[in-house]
């Protein structure tokens, strides 16, 4: 395994966590406007839902990012010593 591929799939491990996280927070945020709309808040569960509406990008690329990751040579050279 070469420096760039470990360095690849170090960023691209980075990048699969931010789009979790950020997944993540676009299920919290409807889950609040679902909350706000039972309560009666329709103008709250709005803004939630418009916030939350740009977040819904982030669910596909985890799914291809980890099948990528998966698929990458991840064998490293050990040391023999003697």
């Amino acid at each position: 395994m070469t420096i760039t591929s470990v360095y690849r799939r170090d960023i691209l491990g980075l990048v699969l966590l931010i789009s979790i996280v950020l997944a993540t927070l676009y299920l919290l945020l409807d889950l609040l406007a679902l909350f706000a709309y039972l309560n009666h808040e329709k103008e709250i569960a709005s803004i939630f839902f418009h916030q939350s509406f740009y977040f819904l990008v982030f669910f596909i690329p985890p799914y291809f990012i980890a099948k990528y990751i998966k698929q990458m040579d991840i064998t490293t050279r050990q040391l023999i010593t003697g």
